[in-house]
């Protein structure tokens, strides 16, 4: 994204912030309500999952994994937020409000139901490398281990085990990203698994535990359940503070 497009989103997002950037400019500032193709809500939702996905990133989880558990929230919500009477929401409720489709949200809540929600199928093509390489009888040597591979060959090698599970990666940009993660290391003519390290668990629990702290616990209180406003007949699509006319 150029700088210019990343100040007009920092401006639509937190109008003190651009009122402050025209003062030092000497420019003048636009307010929100009379810049065209503004989406306000979209942009703060922009600009909030940014910091999310670098989170992912960090930790070695991609879009598959944000997607999967995405529409698991999507569906949890649904669900549980605009019954009726008390009711959970019908699949096909389900679906308009989220626009996934019917088979999509019978197969996520039988997934819900079985306690899986956010355990993945499958995740980035860093994940499936990585699987392979410890799991794969061609990728292990005589103890069972993620064997020393060479970096070409048919069979037994870095090239094979890309072409199989990394889909359309090259070679060249997979081993700069296990390495960018820290969990491949080079020698020559080949390359190493490195084993999982203790402090990669614990970073993801203190993550874990300072998101549940801070900006879980923040969303919770700025949208409480819809049911709380609602006789059980499902929520307003009305912003808070408006009546249904």
């Amino acid at each position: 994204m150029d700088l210019l497009h990343r100040l007009r989103v920092k401006r639509s997002i937190f109008p003190s912030w651009s009122i402050c950037l025209a003062k030092l400019r000497g420019a003048t500032y636009i307010p929100i309500a009379v810049q065209e193709h503004t989406n306000k809500l979209n942009n703060v939702f922009f600009a909030f999952l940014q910091p999310l996905a670098r989170i992912f990133l960090r930790f070695g989880k991609g879009y598959r994994e944000f997607s999967e558990l995405s529409k698991a929230a999507f569906v949890v919500v649904a669900a549980e937020d605009y019954g009726v009477h008390g009711r959970p929401t019908n699949v096909s409720r389900i679906a308009a409000m989220t626009g996934l489709t019917r088979k999509e949200v019978s197969r996520i809540r039988k997934r819900i139901d079985e306690h899986k929600a956010t355990a993945t199928d499958r995740g980035t093509p860093l994940q499936e490398v990585m699987s392979a390489w410890r799991t794969s009888d061609e990728f292990l040597d005589e103890n069972g281990e993620p064997a020393i591979l060479p970096l070409t060959g048919k069979r037994g090698s870095f090239r094979s085990l890309i072409r199989q599970f990394a889909g359309d990666i090259p070679e060249g940009a997979m081993r700069k990203e296990l390495h960018r993660i820290g969990v491949v290391r080079n020698s020559g003519d080949t390359i190493e698994l490195r084993p999982m390290s203790p402090g990669s668990e614990n970073a993801e629990e203190t993550m874990a535990r300072q998101l549940e702290a801070g900006p879980y616990a923040l969303l919770n209180s700025l949208v409480p359940d819809a049911g709380e406003n609602n006789d059980g007949d499902g929520a307003s699509l009305e912003p808070a503070g408006h009546g249904s006319h």
